[in-house]
């Protein structure tokens, strides 16, 4: 097998496991890949936390794009009061898992109440912060 075929073989088997079984981080990703996480962050929200609004935003990304997500939550939705990150940066793609997407964030939110000894969390704005990265194999990273 030719160096480019395993390139796109690699880039095939990424798309298949980003967040589709378990959550993956961005910090997780091998450093020896070169990761272009430069651009302009998108935002979605969801004033209404549910399942279908996870596999909404998951279907709008584009197919062939892998995707860093910084979920957090919004009392407001303004953005000069304070917010809740509710978790470190994780990657996505329109083959990520919905079902394992939501459960995550329900976890999370769930962790922020005990955390911060919250009684509840009512009406807050899930905003995804979102952009696209551009992972490259065949860059040469020293080591």
């Amino acid at each position: 097998m030719k160096f480019d075929q395993k390139i796109q073989e690699m880039n095939i088997k990424m798309f298949e496991i980003i967040s589709t079984k378990e959550i993956n981080y961005l910090k997780d990703f091998d450093r020896r890949i070169h990761i272009n996480k430069y651009g302009k962050f998108n935002y979605y929200k969801i004033y209404d936390f549910n399942h279908s609004k996870i596999w909404n935003f998951i279907y709008e990304l584009e197919e062939d794009k892998v995707y860093t997500l910084i979920p957090f939550i919004s009392a407001n939705d303004r953005p000069d009061e304070p917010y809740i990150i509710l978790s470190q940066q994780i990657l996505v793609t329109y083959n990520s898992n919905p079902v394992l997407l939501t459960n995550y964030i329900k976890n999370k939110i769930i962790d922020t109440i005990n955390l911060y000894n919250i009684n509840k969390l009512e009406e807050v704005t899930i905003i995804f912060k979102f952009k696209k990265v551009e992972i490259n194999f065949n860059k040469h990273v020293s080591f």
